[in-house]
């Protein structure tokens, strides 16, 4: 998924990869559980910032331009939350969101990687 999304090119090294995997479970982290999030007891941010050095050295390709709004707008978010000591039900407001979301013009497009083929 991450190729058909640009984010690899499919050429990276295992260094790389295992980075942006780990980067991805790592932003994931706060929709993971059921369960409020404490982002008073996160390190979020000096794991990303780890993993992104890595991926700096390593990438091949940059993100598509899509991404870097919404990595700007997630930063911004957790930073929010870690600063204000939040707990938040984010895979609760996640799955809200998804459930009233209308993807494609017809709202039957879902972006999955169980409907893509590679």
């Amino acid at each position: 998924m991450s190729r058909r999304l640009g984010f690899l090119t499919g050429m990276e090294s295992d260094i790389m990869l295992e980075a942006h995997v780990q980067a991805a479970f790592v932003v994931g982290l706060p929709f993971s559980k059921p369960v409020r999030y404490d982002f008073r007891s996160t390190n979020i941010t000096q794991s990303i910032s780890n993993l992104g050095a890595t991926m700096l050295r390593h990438r091949l390709t940059p993100p598509p331009d899509e991404a870097y709004s919404l990595h700007r707008k997630l930063s911004g978010a957790f930073l929010a939350c870690i600063k204000l000591g939040a707990v938040v039900p984010c895979r609760e407001l996640l799955l809200k969101v998804d459930e009233s979301y209308q993807f494609g013009e017809d709202g039957g497009e879902r972006f999955s990687s169980g409907s893509m083929s590679q």
